[in-house]
């Protein structure tokens, strides 16, 4: 019968390597559940500046085509697809000048980091959303 002779060393190392991987497997599903809000918060304000740009060029009247603007992205981040809980955001709306001229729907958000107390990090930095959209001119003569 042949008796299996093992070196001094070699199951601790075993265990360590284990540990090891362990523990990267860990932190790297960590990185990446932490991403999932700040995906979600890009997605909400993308969809809230499309839908004021919208808004913003669909609107005969420019003084009316802001405020419906900004209600209308207030109403696409507060929906309840969006699952945004925790990220905070902020809307700005340059209504065009004129029939035709350019107008602007900017969102911001800051999302929050996952397991922040965990490892120690500070609050994300602000993040903008923004689409250009121009007025259309035969709407203007709606008035």
């Amino acid at each position: 019968m042949k008796t299996v002779l093992h070196r001094r060393g070699e199951r601790g190392q075993a265990l360590a390597e284990t540990a090891l991987f362990a523990i990267l497997a860990i932190l790297m599903a960590f990185g990446l559940l932490s991403w999932i809000p700040a995906h979600r918060a890009r997605t909400a304000a993308t969809a809230a500046a499309y839908a004021c740009s919208q808004f913003l060029s669909q609107s005969p009247d420019p003084s009316k085509a802001g405020r419906n603007a900004v209600n209308v992205a207030w109403h696409t981040l507060n929906a309840a697809w969006s699952a945004t809980h925790g990220v905070h955001y902020r809307v700005e709306v340059s209504p065009p000048s004129g029939p035709g001229l350019a107008g602007r729907c900017m969102v911001s958000y800051q999302a929050p980091t996952l397991f922040n107390g965990l490892l120690g990090l500070s609050a994300g930095d602000w993040n903008t959303e923004w689409i250009i959209s121009r007025s259309e001119t035969w709407k203007a003569r709606w008035q």
